[in-house]
């Protein structure tokens, strides 16, 4: 049996998909203050999440046509993603999806055995947008 033992050092980026990258790039930039170094275009909009990771949105409608550079993809209904935020922060979170008008959909308080909690809103295009205080899968 072969051993192998090569593997991933990490994920550099992640990508969901959006019906508007205009209704996105305000929702991860506005509302989530992650930052847009590059602007967008029909095809995408890039967040930069921290120094190593990457979020990509893109409109499926155009990141499935064949023939592009890379290979098609793109995902249609919603998507889930987890960001860590600070458990100082969490009152903060509930605040700014307040004031810009974004309904909380669940918040969730996990175990005493892997303390933590969750704010769960929806971003324009029903991606599921999970804020969370601690890394619960240790």
């Amino acid at each position: 049996m072969l051993s192998f033992t090569m593997k991933p050092s990490s994920i550099l980026e992640t990508i969901v998909y959006a019906n508007s990258i205009e209704e996105a790039a305000w929702f991860y930039h506005e509302v989530l203050g992650l930052e847009m170094p590059r602007g967008k275009s029909d095809l995408m909009t890039m967040f930069r999440v921290d120094e190593n990771h990457v979020l990509l949105i893109f409109d499926p409608s155009v990141s499935d046509e064949p023939g592009r550079d890379v290979p098609s993809h793109g995902a249609r209904g919603p998507g889930h993603l987890a960001l860590r935020i600070q458990p100082t922060d969490y009152q903060h979170w509930l605040d700014q999806f307040s004031k810009h008008g974004i309904a909380i959909e669940q918040e969730i308080e996990w175990d005493r055995n892997n303390p933590g909690k969750s704010i769960y809103v929806r971003d324009p295009s029903g991606n599921s947008i999970e804020l969370i205080t601690a890394d619960i899968w240790k």
